[in-house]
């Protein structure tokens, strides 16, 4: 005989009078092979006895449309008042369930979803039929289901549940299948044909459009329409959150500016403080373009000295002296094709030391 599994916990409160069901897991009516029977909650439920309050926690895929009304009548025939919490996925049948509570709680990511009944047949044309019959029979029961919770008429519900409808909380709340948006997230995974969520894993590949929907539900990428707003309208409607944006903005600034003054005073450049001066405070830069404007500032001055000797050399030209046997050897040693050599090399060894 294979093990039977603990499908849920029970947690009881005789003097607050409450009780707490965890149900998370496929829904059936086999106790040992479905991770939630209708025939042992129904069992289970009515040996509560007298509690006002009950807590449903659920996180299912779904299971048997069948087993899954026959749970939801017994927390409708219950006179406790029930509200569901849907600790991660509230999909298939298991949405007929959250439809009989009387609150229906779902933080901000996680999901809920409807679709058509599916069964597998077998069988010639007549047999065939018969089974869409039942279908159809089957989809009927759940719509009347949701109407009784939901805010839609039956043509949508019938659409929604034609195209796989996935949904996070907003959305679900839209339609009515949920009462209050709880403000947390739950963990979730998609790892090829598995759900993770909430630590637990369902095998999801068969549900034709989760992949679809992956993109807007899962990873929380919904379309949405840009609406741009004036600082002053900002101000006006949303004075606290404008409050809040300024003072941040100022806390930021304050750290920026901070780090930009640090960062130019780590340059370590003490010769150009008029470019320091102006970069710091008339008009601020950042310290990689103070480095850029001092380089450049270099490159003129050298360019400046270069220019200023080549003047001076020339400033400094001596024709050519033809030896008519008076002049002095001693002098024209000094002289090279009219240029006094020494007078160079003075010049430059000045503008050398100039430059160290």
């Amino acid at each position: 005989m294979p093990k039977q599994l603990k499908f849920w916990n029970l947690v009881k409160n005789e003097e607050e009078k409450t009780a707490e069901l965890i149900l998370y897991g496929s829904i059936g009516s086999d106790e040992y092979w479905d991770d939630i029977s209708d025939k042992v909650f129904k069992q289970d439920i009515e040996n509560l006895g007298d509690v006002e309050n009950i807590t449903l926690h659920i996180n299912s895929p779904g299971g048997s449309v069948f087993s899954a009304v026959a749970i939801a009548n017994t927390l409708k025939n219950h006179k406790a008042k029930v509200t569901a919490n849907i600790d991660g996925l509230a999909a298939s049948a298991a949405t007929i369930i959250t439809s009989a509570c009387d609150t229906v709680r779902m933080p901000k990511n996680a999901l809920f979803m409807i679709h058509n009944p599916i069964t597998f047949a077998y069988g010639n044309n007549q047999e065939m039929q018969k089974t869409v019959e039942m279908l159809d029979k089957i989809k009927n029961s759940i719509i009347e289901t949701y109407l009784s919770k939901t805010k839609a008429d039956k043509k949508t519900l019938s659409e929604l549940m034609d195209n796989e409808t996935w949904m996070d909380a907003e959305t679900a709340k839209e339609y009515g299948f949920i009462d209050e948006i709880v403000d947390e997230e739950v963990g979730k995974e998609f790892v090829e044909n598995k759900l993770i969520i909430n630590n637990m894993a369902f095998d999801i590949s068969k549900f034709k459009n989760f992949r679809k929907a992956k993109d807007t539900v899962i990873d929380n990428k919904k379309n949405t329409k840009e609406v741009k707003m004036t600082l002053e309208e900002l101000k006006n409607q949303f004075p606290d959150l404008y409050d809040y944006v300024l003072n941040e903005g100022k806390k930021i600034g304050k750290e920026e500016e901070k780090e930009r003054l640090k960062a130019i005073d780590d340059i370590g450049v003490n010769n150009y403080s008029d470019l320091i001066e102006n970069a710091k405070y008339v008009n601020p830069i950042s310290a990689s373009e103070l480095a850029i404007n001092i380089l450049k500032k270099q490159k003129e001055e050298k360019a400046q000295k270069l220019q200023n000797i080549k003047n001076e050399s020339q400033d400094n030209f001596i024709p050519p002296v033809v030896n008519d046997g008076t002049t002095s050897g001693k002098k024209e040693e000094k002289q090279f094709m009219g240029i006094d050599i020494m007078n160079i090399f003075s010049r430059m060894n000045k503008k050398t030391e100039e430059g160290k």
